[in-house]
């Protein structure tokens, strides 16, 4: 993957940029802003580069290497990266957080550097709220990605990747992240693989990709919503009520059944994940004004392409914004510690 364009970086220049979250998203603005010749630094809570891309998409969708190799041409053009480091405001402990041996506070580098880009992804999984959702044998869809994917990538022993040989996986979503759990179930040896989606599959973005599936053998069951995961030391089944599209909006009907299942994931979106705990106005320019910049799914969960087009776009406005207002230095510390607890409270 190559995540700037440039053949050589420009002549110095005296700013220096951090971008949290190495990421798409951030990895393309680092790249830009190197080029442009920024002193960058990229900080990351993981062994290395590429955030989902590399610890989480199926290794046969997008393979590690192409990843390193991106990565060690950032390198090579100058910007340096802090690994294994989680950068803190007032975060909550979230996915990943166990491989960073290293923390530094937003506050520090907000002394040390002239701009900020956050773009640390959305590494929560959004939990499935039916009863039985902790049964034995239960998943969500980012935490068994990222097992697996760390075990064929070398982090992690298979021993630790659920056995689903021979079994019934019942994936639930159809999105991106649903077809690639049905991918690496049918890696995986699973015998049978239902794919359940409270809409029909023309209202889903990955429907090319499913049609794939399902002529391969995936089931697919559209308006389908769960209600409850079935079971007593396991799990055992899913019991799912019918929808129907009213105005546009999933309706419940009053008509059940259910599926028997050895194995359920749910994959029905994650939620960003940021050093400031909540970003009330991060659509809005309030922060840009003091040199805090956001993009990619730390705002909402994006593709790897827009991703990385957004990455981009921040770094043409940080650029911008560093020539026109940084060298006045209009927002110290102090006021940009006010403008966060602005956002926080909600009064912007």
């Amino acid at each position: 993957m190559r995540f700037y364009t440039c053949r050589e970086a420009h002549e110095p220049k005296p700013f220096r940029v951090a971008v949290i979250g190495a990421g798409p998203a951030g990895l393309s603005a680092a790249g830009y802003l190197a080029c442009r010749g920024y002193e960058v630094h990229v900080y990351d809570k993981m062994p290395e580069g590429g955030g989902m891309v590399a610890f989480a998409i199926p290794e046969a969708r997008i393979p590690i290497r192409a990843v390193r190799d991106g990565v060690r041409a950032l390198e090579r053009l100058g910007v340096r990266f802090h690994f294994r480091t989680k950068v803190v405001y007032d975060s909550p402990r979230e996915f990943g957080d166990e491989w960073a041996e290293h923390f530094v506070s937003l506050e520090k580098l907000l002394s040390e550097f002239d701009a900020l880009l956050i773009a640390t992804g959305a590494w929560r999984p959004r939990k499935l709220k039916v009863p039985g959702v902790e049964l034995p044998g239960v998943y969500d869809a980012l935490s068994l990605l990222h097992g697996i994917k760390m075990a064929r990538i070398g982090y992690y022993s298979w021993e630790r990747i659920p056995d689903l040989k021979g079994e019934h996986l019942v994936v639930i979503g159809a999105g991106y992240t649903a077809v690639d759990v049905a991918m690496e179930g049918r890696l995986l040896g699973a015998e049978k693989i239902t794919m359940a989606y409270r809409r029909s599959l023309e209202h889903s973005y990955a429907r090319a990709e499913i049609r794939k599936l399902i002529a391969e053998g995936v089931e697919f069951i559209e308006h389908a919503t769960p209600v409850r995961i079935l079971g007593e030391e396991k799990v055992e089944g899913v019991e799912f009520a019918k929808t129907k599209i009213v105005g546009g909006s999933v309706v419940t009907t009053d008509e059940r059944f259910v599926l028997d299942a050895d194995a359920v994931v749910y994959a029905i979106g994650q939620l960003p994940t940021s050093p400031i705990k909540e970003i009330v106005c991060a659509s809005e320019r309030v922060l840009e004004e003091a040199g805090i910049f956001f993009a990619g799914d730390v705002i909402t969960p994006r593709n790897i392409g827009t991703a990385m087009r957004e990455g981009r776009a921040a770094a043409e406005r940080i650029e911008e914004w560093l020539l026109r207002k940084a060298p006045r230095r209009v927002f110290p510390v102090a006021m940009t510690g006010r403008l966060i607890a602005g956002v926080l409270s909600g009064k912007c």
